[in-house]
């Protein structure tokens, strides 16, 4: 008996589209890019002027919220970060009995509804609390027994409870200051602790540790011993060498979470600037660099290192020299060339443009940089090309994306084909379809079934699988004797 074997495609795997995985990098043009770093100074005849400048930066119009600490005693201020950040709110700077004026102004010129004070009442008196409540404003103290109890209430006034955790010695501001910025970028609540050994209150908060995903522990064992972390799990330490050292290395712990784009500059030897500045270098992810005439070596490094288009000078000329400004403006590395980009998706997928991009710095250096794209909706709904324009963080630096959308099936007829015994019919491996911009092309299928073997005439049905259509295509196969 004549057969007829029928040569077809077996089932493949079901294809998934990414539009990560399937964007094809592209080189438009190239464009080189040099220039040094803008300066902002944030600085004020002292500590009181200078919180109030670096608040005017971040909050131009209003502010319901405030958070008021002392600018003369630090621990209870170390945790305040977080809490800013989670209120959208300053941090600002008073001395213990009288509300500076400086800092008296700017919340005039907020109209700050709602302000709350970290620290007890001999650190903020009861009567600077009574002054603002006379003003209308709601007071809430968050105060503890101690400073480690203090910066515990500060954790629980925190929107959600993190999973992580920054442990810091509460009579080192210097660990402290550095961690700041980054805790309040990622809500993470600072819990102070003594070096030698875990308060009783501390210890409660923390277990044995479980409850956290992480627990840092900022500083070497010289800074927080071994015995003090020794009953707890999921701890990592970071920040060792000198104060300098130490300020760099938990920089670079968190390196994949921040943005050096920005970058703010403070004096190591004194917490008050800094202070000021963890509640503003969230906003754009930007972490503290502690910076001293000579300047260290760990920080030099890492200034020549990076690509840095802004940086944020915290204090006067008395904190950080003008020529050690000139310095720090002049070591980071620059975006050498920057080339733009082409992405192709198919239409109806979704598209994000791609946040960063992988430039060539000054040194030569592969390094990744933020993009601002200029854009609040993207409509892929039909095909075409489609150009955005968006800017280098923190430069003047102009890139584009060109996105093609590919055109889909929309219709596909389906096929009748006849065939005789003893002879092979390979199923066709394309079959045109009428696309979505209004032309036919031939498209890739792939059937249901692999080789048969038909011994016998009649009428055989086969279905098959196109990428983007949404319906089986359909091949009827008439055999004949």
């Amino acid at each position: 008996m004549n057969s007829f074997r029928l040569k077809g495609v077996l089932k493949s795997k079901k294809l998934v589209l990414l539009v990560v995985s399937a964007a094809a990098f592209g080189i438009l043009s190239t464009t080189k890019v040099y220039a040094q770093p803008t300066v902002d100074r944030y600085g004020g005849i002292n500590r009181y002027e200078t919180a109030a400048k670096v608040c005017d930066a971040g909050w131009t119009s209003s502010s319901d919220y405030a958070v008021l600490v002392n600018g003369e005693n630090y621990p209870d201020a170390l945790s305040a970060a977080p809490l800013a950040k989670k209120n959208n709110a300053p941090i600002l700077l008073t001395d213990g009995q009288v509300l500076n004026p400086y800092t008296s102004s700017e919340i005039t010129r907020l109209n700050v509804k709602n302000i709350f004070i970290v620290g007890g009442r001999y650190v903020v008196s009861q009567s600077i609390e009574d002054s603002l409540k006379a003003r209308g404003i709601k007071v809430t103290r968050i105060e503890g027994k101690d400073r480690y109890d203090t910066s515990i209430q500060v954790a629980g006034k925190l929107s959600s409870k993190s999973n992580e955790v920054a442990l810091v010695n509460a009579n080192d501001f210097k660990d402290g200051m550095t961690i700041a910025s980054i805790a309040a970028l990622k809500g993470m609540p600072i819990i102070l602790t003594d070096g030698g050994y875990l308060p009783a209150s501390v210890k409660k908060y923390l277990g044995n540790g479980s409850k956290f995903n992480q627990i840092y522990v900022i500083g070497d064992e010289n800074t927080i011993g071994n015995s003090v972390i020794s009953g707890l799990s999921n701890v990592k330490r970071v920040g060792t060498g000198n104060a300098y050292g130490k300020n760099v290395s938990i920089i670079e712990a968190f390196q994949n979470e921040i943005d050096t784009s920005t970058l703010y500059i403070a004096s190591a030897k004194d917490f008050a600037d800094s202070l000021s500045a963890s509640a503003l270098a969230p906003n754009t992810s930007s972490p503290v660099l502690f910076v001293d005439s000579p300047m260290d070596e760990a920080t030099s490094s890492f200034l020549k290192t990076h690509i840095v288009n802004n940086l944020k000078v915290l204090g006067g000329t008395g904190s950080v020299s003008y020529d050690l400004e000139t310095i720090a403006r002049r070591l980071p590395l620059q975006v050498g060339t920057a080339s733009n980009i082409t992405d192709t998706i198919w239409q109806g997928d979704k598209y994000t443009p791609r946040p960063t991009m992988v430039v060539t710095a000054t040194d030569g250096t592969k390094k990744e940089v933020a993009i601002d794209w200029n854009l609040t909706k993207i409509d892929v709904t039909k095909p075409g090309i489609y150009t955005f324009v968006g800017k280098l963080r923190g430069t003047d630096q102009t890139v584009y994306t060109t996105l093609t959308v590919k055109p889909i099936p929309y219709k596909i007829d389906d096929l009748t084909e006849p065939a005789s015994i003893g002879e092979d019919h390979p199923l066709p491996t394309t079959i045109p379809a009428q696309m979505t911009d209004g032309t036919t092309t031939n498209v890739p299928v792939t059937w249901d079934y692999g080789t048969q073997k038909v011994t016998t005439p009649g009428v055989y049905t086969f279905y098959g699988t196109v990428n983007k259509y949404n319906k089986k295509v359909k091949l009827t196969l008439t055999i004949t004797p």
